[in-house]
Formats: C-alpha cells, structure tokens, sequence
C-alpha cells in the first residue's frame, strides 16, 4: 500500500498533466464527495483565523440589531441605477459579514427580519435584502487569493462600517498598516472596541473622520477598498465630488477593490472621469476558481459574493483622467 508521500506526488502528477478546465472540475468533483460524507469524515480544521473571526463576529451580532444600521446614520435610497428599485417599505437591511445565508434563513424562520420590515405585506410584495458590509467568504476571497501579497503595504477601507475589511486584512494578510475611516461614531467605537479586544492595534487603526479629509492617507495607500461606498449613504451630487476627489489623490499602482465595479458606481454619475485612462482591470480568472473551490460548499453554489468583487490598477491620477 502505498505510503501518504507516494500519494501525494501521484496526486500532483494528476493536476499537473490536465487542463486547468479539468483540473477545476476534478478538485470541484473530490470537494463534493468529502462535503457528502461519501469518503467518511474528511472536515477540515478550521484555521485559527477564521476561529478568530467567527467570534468576532458573534461579538458584534450582540452589540448590533439585525439590520446593523446604527440609530447614528442616514440612509439614502438611491433614485437611480440598478439599485433605483429598492423600495424602503420592503428592502431589508441584513449584514452579510454578521449572517451569511443560512443565518438569514434561519431569522426569517424565526421572523426577526419580518420585524425590520419597514411596512407592506410580504405575502404580497417579496422582501428585498441588502447588505452594506462584506461578506466573511468576500474578506477570505480578497486576502486569501485576489490580492498579491501585501507584505509592507497600507491598506485603506474607505467607510470600513463593521470592520469586515479591517479583521481580514489582519488575519489573512501581511499587510503593514490597515486603516479604516468611517464617518459613523457607533461602527468607530465598535470597531475600535473589537481591535483592542483582539489585540489587533499594532497593525489597525480607525478613523473617525470624512474622507475628504484625508487625502495624504489616500495618496500613501496601497490598496484601497470600496465596497459598496456612497450610493446609499450620500445624496448623488455628493457621490460625485467624492469619486472625482478619490481619483484626483490616488496615487499611480494604487489597486482597487469594489464592489459593485467602478463601471457601475459610476454610469449614473456625472464625474467626467474617463476609468480607461484612469485604471486598468485585473483579471481575476484564476483567483475566482481557487475562490470558488476553497470558499463555496460546492461547484453549484452562488458564486455571486465572490464575482461581484472587482480589483483595478490605478494608471492615471491628479487630473480627472478625462
């Protein structure tokens, strides 16, 4: 019988003669059968990391209600783009960083979500959820596998909110400096909470601030992330001003992290930014299929988290790039 190193090397043996297709479909394939049980019980062990962030997530599900709009903040609904047809009577404010899908079932079960229903009958009209925070499998993706090392780096989370961002920077990177600014005194005070409970303040630090006010930490990041920025939280003219000011200070190199894509963001705003001068898509082909294999539950899964993220090379700054 063989020994677990002649397996190994036949294993290897296996994917490095096949198409990357093949090889996709085969790891797809073996994580199935361990997730069915079929091969017995083959569970990975949870890393420390991610030990570390589920509680951190528990933490905040007690201090937050289960929308996790802090009584602090404005929420704006936007007029248009592809968000135009959330309605406030029946869009339901849910983080994904604090409950992944299975947990929403479970509080719809439990009709918790009902109870942050603005008005209208839901038998009638369906609910539609929205969430303002990353997702724990978005963090793992963008750390673990679509980012480059980040060793020595700056990382800024423009309206770090939770801190989604900010814990998975610290446990999945090596990041240097990992900065987040928020406008909102409740998610600053809990994020600044969680950072000195975890012991993450040598390499964390939050900000309370605007980030109009904060052009030099702008111009000296390496990385910056925008997940889900301004739309529902700043008027459209405002939106504008932030977004030609962001790319006025952006630094060449600077790589970008948004969701939705900047193309989207920006089609109903009136910016004069011209993105194909001002960026350059990164493909990341072959980080999603990692993505999808290590994070997902299966082959078949929603894959909607992960292709929602997109990263971009900043080419162009200090003029509007028109």
């Amino acid at each position: 019988m063989a020994d677990i190193e002649t397996v190994k090397r036949q294993f290897e043996a296996v994917l490095h003669n096949v198409s990357d297709d093949v090889r996709s479909q085969f790891l797809s394939w073996i994580k199935n059968k361990i997730n069915s049980g079929e091969w017995g019980d083959v569970t990975r062990e949870k890393s420390n990391e991610d030990v570390m962030l589920e509680s951190i997530q528990s933490d905040l599900r007690s201090e937050l209600p289960v929308n996790a709009v802090s009584h602090t903040e404005n929420i704006h609904f936007p007029q248009t783009g592809p968000n135009a047809d959330c309605d406030p009577s029946t869009t339901v404010h849910v983080d994904a960083f604090l409950y992944d899908e299975d947990a929403i079932d479970d509080l719809c079960e439990d009709q918790e979500v009902q109870m942050n229903c603005c008005c209208g009958s839901q038998e009638v009209q369906p609910l539609t959820f929205i969430t303002h925070s990353a997702s724990a499998a978005q963090v793992k993706y963008i750390f673990n596998y679509a980012l480059p090392d980040l060793s020595g780096k700056t990382v800024l989370d423009v309206g770090s909110r939770t801190g989604a961002v900010l814990y998975g920077a610290y446990l999945y990177s090596k990041a240097k400096h990992i900065v987040g600014v928020e406008i909102d005194s409740t998610f600053t005070s809990l994020q600044t909470a969680a950072v000195a409970k975890y012991n993450m303040a040598d390499r964390i630090q939050v900000i309370h601030d605007d980030i109009l006010n904060q052009g030099p930490l702008i111009a000296s990041s390496d990385v910056v992330i925008l997940n889900n920025v301004f739309e529902f939280f700043v008027p459209k003219d405002l939106q504008e001003k932030l977004w030609i000011y962001l790319f006025a200070t952006l630094r060449n190199n600077t790589i970008l992290v948004t969701v939705p894509s900047l193309e989207e963001s920006l089609q109903q705003l009136k910016t004069g930014i011209n993105l194909e001068q001002c960026v350059e898509s990164i493909d990341l082909t072959a980080p999603l299929q990692q993505g999808r294999l290590e994070l997902l539950d299966s082959a078949d899964a929603d894959d909607s988290d992960l292709t929602r993220i997109h990263l971009y090379r900043v080419l162009a700054s200090h003029s509007p790039c028109q």
